[in-house]
């Protein structure tokens, strides 16, 4: 089976497996088959949360997340929207 590293950023960090050993991140398993869209509700991401999606550093639209498929040694990328000042 393929694997792929999921980042986590800011408040999603909350979702971050308790096993995780990569900063932000751990391996996902994927199929030839999973989606972006699949991977948020698999992990159980507040899509309603979720602001910014990276795949690979490009960005991910809401529109285009649950058709995106996902490949071997991708980096996905996840923030909430955040306010500084």
């Amino acid at each position: 089976m393929s694997k792929m590293t999921v980042k986590l950023f800011a408040g999603l960090m909350d979702y971050l497996p308790v096993k995780s050993t990569k900063a932000h991140g751990f391996d996902y398993p994927i199929t030839d088959a999973t989606t972006v869209g699949y991977l948020i509700d698999d992990l159980k991401l507040p899509r309603n949360v979720i602001h910014i999606v990276l795949l690979n550093g490009v960005y991910l639209d809401a529109e285009t997340r649950d058709e995106v498929i996902l490949k071997e040694n991708d980096i996905l990328g996840f923030w909430p929207a955040v306010a500084g000042g």
